[in-house]
Parts: C-alpha cells; sequence; structure tokens
C-alpha cells in the first residue's frame, strides 16, 4: 500500500506543486483537500488512509474549529503524525483547539518546502508498519499526554484507540465499534471513570465488555467503591511502563485460558 499524505490548505499552490514533487521522488503521495471536513474525511477513510497530515494554518475561514476539532479527534483515535504550518500567531491559534502533546512537528513561515518534506517523510515511514494485532483496547482518559505515552506503549502488540472523556467512550461503542477491553481513567471532568462504567454496563452494546480501571487514585475509599462494580482489574498510573504493559498482557492470557 502506498504511504499518503494528507494536505489541507486553502490555495498556496505553488508549495503544494514542490512539496507533491518532493513526496513523490520518495514514493509518497500528497493529496491535497480544501479545509472541509466531508472532504477531508472522504480521503482519510479511502483505500486505507493517510499516513500524516499536514494543515496549512491560517488561510482559511471561520469553519476552521470545526475541522480542527475533527483533526484532534481523528489523530487521538488513530495516533496518526499532525503537522502544522503557519505564521506564529497562527500555530498559537491551532494550539487552543489542538493540544502541542499532539502535533508531531510545527514549522513557522517561511517556510523550507525541503525540510518541510524530509520531515513528512521521515513521520510517513515511521508509522507505515502493518498492525499484526488482534486485540483492541479503547483508552478513556482526559489527560492526552498519558494518552499519547499509552497509545504509544500498547500500540506495540495492540490496536489501540483513544477517547479524552467518558461521552466519547460510550458514543464509541453507541456508533457500532467494538473492542477487545477497556482501560479507564477514575478521575475525569463532567463524567466520572465511576459513572462511565455504569452507564456502559447498561448498554446492551457495551455491557460485556470488560473493563479495567487505569488511574492516579490509589485511596482505599476510592478501590473500594470501584470494585462494586466488578471491573476485571485496577491499574496505577504510578506503575512503571512495563508494568502496566504486562498487566494488560496477563489479563489478555488468562482470558485466552478460560
Amino acid at each position: 500500500m502506498a504511504l499518503k499524505v494528507l494536505l489541507i490548505n486553502h490555495g498556496a499552490a505553488l508549495m503544494t506543486k514542490r512539496l507533491g514533487t518532493l513526496l513523490e521522488a520518495a514514493g509518497i503521495e500528497l493529496v491535497s483537500v480544501e479545509p472541509v471536513i466531508g472532504n477531508i474525511k472522504e480521503i482519510e477513510e479511502k483505500d486505507g488512509g493517510v499516513n500524516v497530515f499536514v494543515l496549512s494554518a491560517g488561510d482559511f475561514g471561520r469553519d476552521s474549529m470545526d475541522v480542527l476539532a475533527y483533526l484532534k479527534e481523528v489523530c487521538l483515535k488513530t495516533n496518526k503524525p499532525l503537522c502544522v504550518m503557519g505564521y506564529e500567531k497562527d500555530l498559537t491559534e491551532v494550539e487552543k483547539a489542538i493540544p502541542k502533546d499532539l502535533i508531531a512537528q510545527e514549522f513557522t513561515r517561511p517556510f523550507d518546502v525541503t525540510v518541510i518534506s524530509e520531515t513528512v517523510q521521515s513521520l510517513a515511514c515511521s508509522g507505515s508498519e502493518p498492525l499484526k494485532r488482534e486485540e483492541s483496547l479503547l483508552l478513556v482518559d482526559d489527560d492526552i499526554t498519558f494518552l499519547k505515552m499509552m497509545q504509544s506503549l500498547l500500540g506495540r502488540k495492540y490496536h489501540v484507540i483513544a477517547v479524552c472523556s467518558g461521552k466519547e467512550a460510550i458514543e464509541y461503542f453507541m456508533m457500532g465499534h467494538i473492542a477487545d477491553l477497556i482501560l479507564l481513567d477514575y478521575d475525569m471532568p463532567v463524567m466520572t471513570g465511576p459513572q462511565v462504567l455504569e452507564k456502559l454496563r447498561a448498554e446492551p452494546k457495551s455491557a460485556d465488555i470488560p473493563v479495567i480501571f487505569l488511574t492516579g487514585k490509589n485511596d482505599r475509599d476510592s478501590v473500594m467503591s470501584v470494585m462494586a462494580l466488578k471491573p476485571e482489574g485496577y491499574i496505577l498510573k504510578s506503575m512503571s511502563s512495563e508494568d502496566i504493559l504486562a498487566s494488560v498482557e496477563r489479563f489478555f492470557t488468562t482470558k485466552i485460558r478460560e
């Protein structure tokens, strides 16, 4: 499957042509679309999807916040890299909607297209290995930095989707998606982890999906109140990355034996 970079911009034909030529020489396809969610979604879902998103900031209008919200959701769920280019003020505006932790690289005007091409090539190739794992995990946590870290860690062995609120987790299953395991944070705004678990258990589409709490809450009262909801486990964020991964592996090993 050919590598594909999606450039989201309005105009900038000369820069697009130059970047496309450089990427084509490296065997990477560049697709350019207007900053319209429908256009972006169509390319993102077609023929194996996109390896890297590149956003030209500051050159589109009032609908930009919707586009930024969509890109944030897609990059968080798929772990695809996002590059942003523009003036300093444009990058600052983007960071109000998309946390900097989700942005793989920023390029400030005036651009060096060769540098952009080399960076995008590296990002596209580093994430091009096919998925070989069968189990799927849904991570639910409002801490985006922690989500990205866990996606990187658990993504070594599993297919990982991440959402940053309980509402998004519930909507994920209502849309017909499935998961083999949910890793759920305890402390989240609007809807806490225990509240999310109760709602998931009440919905037929998610009632039987195993849930393990992955949280920083380690006081006795919190642990006991959660265990009364009968999750499959309770993992502390303070554990080492290796121990967290090992805990997930033990869950699947035990499940297979059963």
